[in-house]
């Protein structure tokens, strides 16, 4: 559904999906906040927050009006201000810049007539409100950022698409050229992509390099409800974005909420660890929002039994997560092993390795990398070479993770035999 907003007409009804993806990106705002603000020796937190698809700024939830992406940005940057300046003794000031952008001006006039209603100063210097094509008005909106924080470039870019070609891929690209901490958040109709795949049989080549087959293609788009479409969607779509637009980290989930048949695959973007640690979170503290078709541990973009007709999916439940444990804790001592092979190998760096190829949280790896300590398969090694102590509780990511002798020459048996 495209909504439309008009300045005498009542704001368009929430739909489910945008309900559930509203309140994924207040949590992960939420989250973002208190991740980049430990730091006590920070004085000042610079952000710049771009809405390249603003809307009108208000939904109709039955007799209630409730905010859009606009609103949710300048709530949560307003309340993180206090929060994050409590028991502080060194006080944290916040430079925040605005930048919501909307191709309809009918839907622009609205947003600004919201703004001002609710007490916000529209204006170049902080809430910036342009009528235009994202694609038209980014260029522009880059520099700004870029001459606010030469350095940094820390912003965060909401595209929430009605379809899925209304952003240039090569345009993210120069976000994160010119913009190193920048994080981009797509939403995209994930049946559309799926109709797109289904109705081009050239995508057999486009996938080659994925080694699918076409009965393979075809198996995944006809499977029922559409899940094999959406796995297929993962496995060509997600390497094609990460590839152009030179992101490192990316997590490819589905937003379904229960009461909608509707699916929006919600894709994010960042070139830092941090980054993509806090939103695979916030899709772990959303049990049952987001999906994946494939399983939580390493290789989660595999697929096992296209002909039976049913793909494994993973919700962020309980049960998921149990699962997602063992899988990891049973496949780490051998990437560990390969990692470490050469010589010992830093947590940072098992981080970077291994983030884009499971579900888990650094968290969950920390945890099992430690549980490997105890049982005397690893070894944790400080930067002085020293063996640290095996009841170890906390993993610093300088800590270096190396083989022991005796679990080197099982392995080495392990691969001959």
């Amino acid at each position: 559904m495209k909504f439309k907003w008009n300045l005498d007409e009542s704001p368009p009804p929430i739909e489910e999906h945008s309900r559930a993806k509203l309140s994924v990106l207040r949590s992960y705002l939420r989250a973002y906040f208190d991740r980049l603000s430990v730091n006590l020796a920070r004085d000042e937190f610079r952000l710049d927050l771009v809405d390249g698809f603003a809307g009108g700024g208000i939904f109709q939830d039955g007799n209630e009006i409730v905010p859009g992406t606009p609103l949710i940005m300048l709530e949560e940057s307003e309340t993180a201000k206090t929060r994050l300046n409590q028991g502080r003794i060194k006080h944290l000031n916040f430079d925040f810049k605005y930048y919501f952008i909307d191709k309809a001006k009918a839907h622009t006039d609205h947003l600004k007539k919201v703004l001002i209603e609710r007490g916000y100063q529209v204006s170049d210097n902080e809430i910036v409100i342009r009528n235009s094509l994202f694609q038209d008005a980014a260029k522009d909106i880059i520099a700004e950022i870029h001459r606010r924080q030469p350095r940094a470039g820390r912003a965060i870019f909401l595209l929430d698409q009605t379809g899925f070609s209304q952003v240039d891929m090569n345009l993210v690209a120069q976000i994160f050229q010119k913009l190193p901490t920048a994080e981009v958040i797509f939403t995209f109709a994930a049946d559309a992509l799926v109709n797109f795949l289904a109705d081009r049989p050239a995508i057999v080549q486009a996938v080659a390099p994925l080694d699918l087959t076409p009965q393979s293609i075809s198996d995944l788009i006809q499977l029922k409800e559409g899940d094999g479409g959406r796995a297929l969607v993962q496995r060509v779509f997600r390497d094609k974005i990460r590839s152009v637009t030179n992101a490192t980290y990316d997590t490819p989930f589905f937003i379904r909420p229960e009461r909608s048949r509707r699916t929006l695959w919600f894709l994010h973007l960042s070139r830092h660890p941090t980054a993509w640690d806090v939103m695979m979170q916030c899709h772990w503290n959303n049990r049952n929002t987001f999906e994946h078709y494939g399983p939580g541990g390493f290789e989660m973009m595999g697929w096992d039994n296209l002909n039976s007709g049913t793909l494994p999916l993973l919700r962020f439940g309980k049960i998921d997560e149990r699962q997602m444990r063992k899988q990891i804790l049973d496949a780490m001592p051998d990437r560990l092993f390969a990692l470490a092979s050469e010589g010992a190998i830093t947590i940072d760096a098992v981080r970077h390795e291994l983030a884009n190829e499971t579900a888990a949280r650094f968290s969950d790896m920390d945890s099992i990398i430690l549980e490997l300590s105890r049982e005397k398969e690893i070894e944790i090694l400080d930067a002085d070479n020293k063996v640290r102590s095996s009841r170890l509780r906390k993993l610093r990511p300088h800590d270096r993770i190396a083989i022991p002798k005796q679990m080197r020459m099982f392995f080495d048996s392990q691969r001959r035999g």
